[in-house]
């Protein structure tokens, strides 16, 4: 066989990866239909199937070369003995002024087991900025298992949060060859101190400490809930910059959690890859957990662990929770065999004894001030953050905090001198949180705190008898949340959640709200939320806004209980918007208007409690952004713009140093391109436009991030439909055409998402009707892709007032212009009656039509009209008045679309002096879209005396 390779255009990599990551997941003897498949499914599918067969042929003789991984005792052995060998080969050198892709290396920055750190600046002139390039040990790329790399590298790429520097680019450097190949990721750049070394040289207190702390958990806790790991957390790893904001490093060394293979018998076969497994073993053995060491399965738990130790030597003075008397003298195999074999010293009882040690250690001096800083500081540590520590290092994974979010939220209780979960909840411990909690209250009479244990006594003996029907309940909610979802999500299945969701919450159901404690109404929440989300995936709107209702009852419970913690605010608003997106959704456009004002006042009460939370600060914006959407929609384009321009100075801030957000600075941007178009202010839409495509034009690698390539179509489309109002045809045909091309590739790779097929079915109508506009041509097949696409919402769920009163109603508008034989004239006008009758019946039951939707009856009824034409002359008069009582509203405001469409209805209607006098409002704007055309047309024919009308020009 011959060993030359077939070359792959990297531009394609975004629509190889997941039909690759598809056939991977399939059985050996499958794949060669699925490329057959693929083969005959459109033009450039021989090319598709034959990058794909070639990439299939590599990773077949990268696993033919694997070999199983070896348990971590043993791998430290052999360590030992080759440590010198394994140093000198681990990286090629590098030197400043390397060029590496679009940067250059400028100086080394930190060097330890994993690789090599340089600081490096981009000099492709694109932009100026700094980053930081870590060079990964040659070892662990494998046997050139490069392409698997890059693919990891992309997607942990998407991982964005305020406290975790983003990793924007990952490759591998072949300048020195194939043999000295060396993987890479590019880092933002982040100047500042290690978390133990910020701690120490700021003297931050132990509740100081726990509260920065918290921010390290947000971010383990945002990655656990994209299923991803980080496998090597230390305080390195954790960097503390100058304006105290936290940010972790290398979560490019993590895996996505269940990859396909790493749980079942093709992992013990050796079909994992080289990389991943090395990757597996890629940790920091003084932060590693006893899995890890044995090379058992690697959780969530095992970040926890890692979060443990770092806890541990915060509070405890810099003290190793395994760490023995005589550890400076004991080898590094001895050291990690204490992981997995020494219990921790209780946290309180290290702390003490390390500041003992200290004084010990200056010879004859009795410090009374530092043992007393050490019996208050050991105080302080005794109970519940013993046990909370305790709890995180655990040896077996089960016995601790299921993930980060879980550790979070004992922290805060403590913080808030509330019960914890990690204890049981004794009378006497209940009782002291509360004294604690009221300590000036209960002082006020000893009668009072009498009748309250006596209360709490009572409680408790009833609490117990239900205590196993909740722990069932929130067995099967950890259950569903954890395990379950990342069995069945890759597999498309989480409708299996719906039996084992509806059994847990069962338990809840059959409580009273206000006799939940916080950690069941969290878990209650959080589950609801959940299946909230996977109703609304599988398009049952009702069912999921009855989800979202209840989880807000939940959260608003909660806020009820604690109404000026911050995070109480957070969670209930995040409620709040989810039960108005499914208002929105299901076209309620009233309920989901209230509820996205509570979200906006929400977000404005965490503004005085948002500092040094970019998240926090952001929800104003997000707020003010969702609300100016559902305005416009209703056609309030004024009020709407004055929405978006506030959440843009919001964005435009923050994206600053929260480059997560410039998303959201270039959706704001697109939506008040969209406002002024509403407003037929086609040159401010344009010029917003270009704001957007130059934000855009400097984020790095956007190529590679498929949101950005998202925006960046939105934003060809957007100055697509500027141009064809102000009558270049060929300029909007061209931007249309490449954002229907760019939101193709994007699409491809997830079928099934129906809310990608909406967009992109919008896109292909604003195409169709630029090329009507020009003449016409090849929109047969556009024309046919357009119905089968529609059908298919339609068929899913005819609620969907977007896929409902839009897409349909664009279609039929659409067909109405092409479709002209006498069949099929006959088809389309008992098509598009029944729409009509379809929106009226919506209409009556409350549903809001809005003005982009009013827009669309108008031009149906129109088209209606002229289709029964001088047949049926009083049915198409009737259609006609219709189109202008649709849009009177609208021409009022002076809106250009409805006084082009009004006036053609009212020269249909032979009102030829309305038509006119509409005509030359028009005529003072920049309005030169077709309607208008044939409107012009229409009335320079036309007598000055009126005629009787006709159904066709």
């Amino acid at each position: 066989m011959s060993d030359a390779r077939r070359d792959i255009d990297k531009a394609r990599w975004p629509l190889l990866s997941p039909l690759l990551d598809e056939l991977l997941d399939l059985p050996a003897a499958q794949r060669g239909a699925r490329l057959r498949e693929l083969h005959a499914q459109s033009p450039e599918g021989p090319a598709l199937a034959a990058d794909l067969q070639e990439l299939l042929r590599r990773q077949d003789a990268l696993e033919a070369a694997d070999y199983l991984a070896t348990p971590a005792l043993q791998q430290m052995e052999q360590m030992e003995q080759h440590a010198a060998a394994a140093a000198e080969a681990a990286v090629p050198s590098n030197s400043p002024g390397q060029q590496i892709g679009s940067y250059t290396l400028e100086r080394e920055i930190g060097q330890g087991g994993m690789g090599t750190v340089w600081l490096a600046r981009r000099t492709d002139g694109r932009f100026d900025g700094l980053v930081a390039i870590k060079f990964l040990n040659a070892g662990l790329l494998g046997h050139g298992d490069a392409g698997r790399f890059t693919r990891e590298g992309q997607i942990l790429g998407k991982l964005a949060h305020p406290h975790i520097a983003r990793l924007l680019d990952a490759g591998v450097n072949t300048a020195l060859g194939p043999a000295q190949a060396q993987p890479y990721l590019v880092l933002e750049y982040v100047d500042g101190l290690p978390l133990d070394r910020y701690c120490d040289s700021h003297s931050l207190s132990i509740r100081a400490r726990v509260t920065l702390f918290l921010d390290v958990l947000a971010a383990v806790a945002h990655a656990h809930t994209r299923l991803i790991l980080h496998r090597d957390l230390k305080p390195s790893n954790i960097l503390v910059n100058t304006a105290g904001e936290v940010k972790l490093l290398d979560f490019g060394i993590a895996k996505l959690l269940h990859q396909p293979g790493e749980d079942d018998a093709s992992a013990s076969s050796g079909a994992a890859t080289e990389l991943t497994r090395q990757a597996g073993r890629a940790y920091t053995p003084r932060y590693a957990a006893p899995e890890q060491v044995e090379g058992g399965e690697v959780t969530t738990a095992t970040d926890v662990y890692a979060l443990g130790v770092l806890l541990y030597l915060l509070l405890s003075g810099g003290q190793h929770p395994t760490q023995q008397r005589d550890d400076e003298h004991t080898t590094p195999l001895e050291r990690l065999r204490t992981v997995v074999e020494v219990e921790p010293k209780k946290l309180s009882e290290r702390a003490r004894s390390a500041r003992r040690s200290d004084n010990e250690q200056v010879a004859g001096s009795k410090n009374s001030n530092s043992n007393k800083e050490a019996h208050a500081r050991a105080k302080e540590l005794r109970g519940d953050l013993d046990t909370i520590v305790a709890k995180t290092l655990k040896k077996a994974p089960a016995e601790r905090y299921a993930n980060a979010a879980e550790l979070a939220e004992d922290l805060r209780h403590w913080l808030n001198h509330e019960p914890i979960s990690a204890r049981p909840d004794s009378a006497a411990y209940i009782l002291a949180k509360f004294v604690r909690r009221h300590r000036v209250a209960v002082a006020a009479g000893s009668l009072g705190l009498l009748t309250l244990s006596v209360s709490i006594g009572v409680a408790l003996r009833q609490g117990q008898e239900a205590q196993a029907q909740r722990a069932q309940a929130e067995g099967l909610i950890e259950f569903m949340l954890g395990d379950l979802r990342k069995k069945l999500e890759p597999v498309g299945r989480l409708d299996v959640l719906d039996a084992v969701g509806e059994k847990a919450l069962g338990y809840y159901a059959a409580q009273q709200t206000d006799r939940l404690d916080a950690d069941a109404l969290g878990q209650r929440a959080r589950a609801l939320h959940l299946m909230g989300q996977i109703a609304q995936q599988r398009g049952k709107l009702d069912e999921a806004s009855r989800m979202y209702d209840a989880a807000a009852g939940s959260t608003a419970e909660l806020l009820q209980r604690a109404p000026k913690d911050g995070q109480r605010i957070y969670d209930h608003a995040q409620s709040v918007f989810w039960v108005g997106d499914a208002a929105r959704r299901q076209g309620q456009a009233e309920q989901a208007e209230k509820q996205f004002k509570r979200y906006l006042e929400l977000a404005e009460q965490l503004g005085p409690l948002a500092a040094g939370k970019p998240d926090w600060q952001a929800e104003r914006a997000h707020a003010r952004g969702n609300l100016g959407i559902l305005q416009l929609q209703a056609g309030q384009a004024q009020t709407a713009l004055q929405n978006f321009q506030e959440a843009l100075l919001v964005y435009e801030a923050l994206a600053k140093t929260q480059t997560d957000l410039r998303g959201n600075q270039i959706s704001t941007l697109g939506w008040i391109s969209r406002a002024h178009q509403y407003l037929g202010s086609y040159a401010e839409a344009l010029a917003a436009d270009q704001s957007k495509l130059a934000v855009l034009s400097g984020i790095p690698n956007r190529d590679q991030d498929h949101k950005l390539q998202d925006q960046e179509a939105n934003t060809h489309h957007d100055v697509s439909r500027s141009l064809f109002f102000m009558g270049n045809n060929d300029a909007a045909q061209q931007e249309s055409e490449k954002a229907v091309a760019q939101f193709e590739l994007l699409s491809a790779a997830d079928r099934s998402n129906l809310e990608a097929l909406e967009k992109l079915c919008s896109l292909r109508l604003g195409l169709a009707e630029i090329r009507l506009a020009r003449g016409g041509q090849d929109l047969t097949p556009l024309l046919n892709q357009l119905k089968t696409d529609i059908a298919l919402l339609l068929a899913t769920d005819a609620k969907q007032m977007k896929w409902q009163g839009n897409l349909r109603g664009r279609l039929l508008w659409l067909r109405a212009q092409i479709e002209r034989s006498e069949a099929q004239v006959h088809a389309l006008s008992a098509e598009m009656t029944s729409y009509l009758a379809d929106m009226q019946a919506r209409a009556q039951a409350g549903t809001r039509i809005n003005k982009e939707q009013r827009l669309i009856l108008a031009r149906v009824e129109l088209s209606l009209g002229e289709l029964l034409g001088n047949s049926e002359i009083t049915a198409a008069q009737l259609h006609w008045q219709a189109a202008v009582e649709r849009l009177r509203a609208d021409v009022t405001k002076s809106d250009a679309p409805a006084l082009a469409v009004s006036a053609l209805a009212h020269f249909r209607l032979n009102a030829i002096e309305e038509a006119r006098r509409l005509a030359e409002k028009l005529e003072a704007s920049s309005y030169r879209h077709p309607d208008y055309l044939q409107l012009r047309a229409l009335l320079q024919k036309a007598p000055t005396s009126s005629a009787p009308p006709t159904g066709k020009p």
